[in-house]
């Protein structure tokens, strides 16, 4: 029996976005050559490799996992982030997530030292002289500057994109779709507003984030259309020389433009019986984890498929 790994959600949060395209070729590539490359995980959760684990387990293929060895949970955002970095765009809002999110972590780890240094000095203290002593700051290098020389940038950009990841995660933590569009690139705002989002309530980010995605909707449709291309001979464009098809005897149908939601209407409670049927008629301690995982990965991709049109709907 495979064993089911666990998704860590700040973890999936640091995997770059694919596009479709990208996607797809994943997909091609691992149902054509098999999953060649081991999945890293820590822990029990999967630090690298969450769209691999992801197909893989939908199409019941094989595949291999290595074990990671951190110290802290901290160790393992920084390997996480060096890695994406180099796979990501500097221009990318993800890539600008990876710099904060791997500075974050830096300081994080670098306080909890100074924290049990100065722990173990004031133990000592306690036991050599019976007294808290004086006990000698321990110093510490700007780690704004160590990353910023291994990745060729600024020590201020490092430590602005800190509070951005920051800012990010809160986001994250109120809406998910919102942060997906952000590290996307699908919605560009500025920093201040960035700060804005972050400290508002739920409703209020997800309405913001849909009326941001409706407005950059309606303008990719409101573009206007290529110019149609001329013939040099009689300067007709393309459209106006194909002649148009004839109706034969047999009227065409009009065009009903509620069939398919209707059709959906009709299908979803369907599913919903089966839904419910199964839950009851199944022992669930009986099902295999590997059968139960397999349908969790189902249901989570037809509830993306349920939030998108349910966005669709209410603009």
């Amino acid at each position: 029996m495979k064993q089911v790994w666990q998704i860590d959600p700040e973890f999936r949060r640091l995997s770059v976005p694919l596009s479709p395209e990208e996607e797809n070729r994943l997909e091609n590539s691992l149902l054509r050559e098999g999953c060649r490359k081991p999945i890293a995980v820590w822990h029990g959760c999967i630090l690298d490799g969450h769209k691999r684990y992801e197909i893989c387990s939908y199409e019941e293929m094989d595949y291999k996992t290595v074990e990671m060895n951190f110290v802290s949970r901290e160790d393992a955002i920084i390997w996480i982030c060096k890695k994406r970095v180099k796979e990501s765009s500097a221009n990318k809002t993800i890539y600008k997530y990876l710099v904060g999110k791997w500075y974050n972590a830096e300081k994080t780890r670098i306080h909890a030292k100074q924290k049990e240094k100065r722990r173990k000095s004031l133990d000592l203290a306690i036991k050599q002289k019976g007294e808290e002593g004086q006990l000698v700051s321990i110093p510490v290098n700007r780690i704004s500057k160590v990353i910023a020389v291994q990745i060729s940038m600024s020590y201020n950009s490092v430590e602005s994109y800190g509070m951005l990841a920051k800012f990010l995660d809160e986001i994250s933590e109120k809406d998910e779709v919102f942060f997906t569009a952000l590290v996307e690139n699908k919605i560009v705002i500025s920093f201040e507003k960035l700060r804005k989002f972050a400290q508002m309530d739920e409703t209020k980010l997800i309405g913001i984030r849909r009326k941001m995605l409706r407005e950059k909707d309606v303008k990719m449709r409101q573009r206007k259309p290529r110019q149609q291309s001329t013939d040099d001979s009689s300067g007709k464009t393309q459209q106006e020389q194909t002649a148009p098809l004839e109706m034969g005897i047999k009227e065409m149908p009009v065009f009903d433009p509620d069939m398919e939601f209707r059709g959906l209407a009709l299908t979803i409670p369907t599913w919903m019986n089966a839904i419910a049927r199964t839950r009851a008629k199944t022992d669930i301690d009986l099902v295999s984890e590997p059968t139960k995982a397999q349908l969790a990965m189902i249901l989570r991709r037809l509830e993306e498929q349920i939030t998108q049109t349910l966005e669709v709907i209410e603009k």
